[in-house]
């Protein structure tokens, strides 16, 4: 919910091979912070873009390469020495 509040970055959810219906009232009750939301529901974007458990997170930069793949629950410490500071420094037009 904290990066949804940002303006510089664009938040998007992969459902993953569960009945649309259960992951929206999940949503609704801890609260939306995807612009959008998809559906992979045979699990082959999944796939594609090398995920093996889950959660998993992944920084995309305006070119739609990947910056960053976080495995795990995101949590503050996360968010404060990993994922911020590589938004920040894509902001600052750099990036690993």
């Amino acid at each position: 919910m904290e990066l949804a509040g940002r303006e510089d970055v664009r938040i998007v959810g992969i459902n993953y091979k569960d009945d649309p219906e259960n992951a929206r009232r999940f949503l609704v009750t801890l609260g939306v912070p995807f612009a959008a939301v998809g559906a992979d529901r045979n699990g082959r974007a999944a796939v594609d873009w090398g995920v093996y458990g889950v959660p998993e997170s992944f920084l995309v930069d305006g070119k739609g390469i990947i910056r960053l793949k976080w495995i795990g629950p995101l949590s503050r410490e996360a968010l404060g020495t990993q994922i911020i500071p590589e938004i920040e420094e894509l902001r600052r037009g750099g990036g690993s």
